[in-house]
C-alpha cells in the first residue's frame, strides 16, 4: 500500500510532470521557466519589500500596448498554473497574480490585480486575482467569494 508522499508516489508525480513538459515543446518549456522565475522574485519580493513598493512596480506603464488575445493568456495561465502546482516552493495566489501580469506585460498587454476580502468564521482572509482582456486570467476560482478592496 502506498502512503502518501512515499517514493512510489513521487515517481509517478515526476512522470506526470515531464509528460506534461514534453508535451508543451521548448517555448512552452521557456514560458515555463519564466513563469518559476517571476513567482520566485514575486514571493521574494513579497517577503523583503514593502508590499505598496511591489504594487508601484506592477502600476508601470507599458511601452506599447496591445489587446489582450485567448491565446497569449491561455499560455501564461498554464504555465503559472502548472509551475505553482508542481513547485517545491508553495506560491499562492498573490506570486502567481504578478508573476502573471509581469509575464503579460512583458508580450504588451495590460492586465489589473484585484485584492479582495471575505470572512472565514472569525477570520478575514485575502484572495489576489489577474484580469486582463476582460477575462480573468489567474485566481478566478473563488474571486466571486470575496469583495474587491483595491484594484491596481
Amino acid at each position: 500500500m502506498n502512503q502518501v508522499g512515499s517514493p512510489v508516489r513521487k515517481g509517478t508525480k515526476l512522470r506526470s510532470l515531464a509528460r506534461r513538459v514534453a508535451a508543451v515543446g521548448p517555448r512552452g518549456i521557456a514560458r515555463l521557466g519564466e513563469a518559476f522565475f517571476w513567482m520566485l522574485g514575486a514571493k521574494a519580493a513579497l517577503t523583503w519589500v514593502p508590499v505598496a513598493k511591489v504594487i508601484g512596480w506592477k502600476k508601470r506603464g507599458l511601452e506599447r500596448e496591445r489587446p489582450a488575445d485567448a491565446s497569449t493568456l491561455k499560455d501564461v495561465r498554464h504555465a503559472v498554473l502548472v509551475v505553482a502546482r508542481y513547485s517545491p516552493v508553495s506560491l499562492v495566489c498573490f506570486p502567481q497574480c504578478l508573476a502573471a501580469s509581469e509575464m503579460l506585460r512583458r508580450r504588451g498587454i495590460a492586465s489589473r490585480l484585484h485584492y479582495g476580502v471575505a470572512r472565514d468564521g472569525d477570520k478575514l482572509v485575502t484572495h489576489t486575482w489577474l484580469e486582463a482582456g476582460g477575462e480573468i486570467v489567474i485566481g478566478g476560482e473563488v474571486a466571486a467569494e470575496y469583495s474587491t478592496l483595491a484594484v491596481y
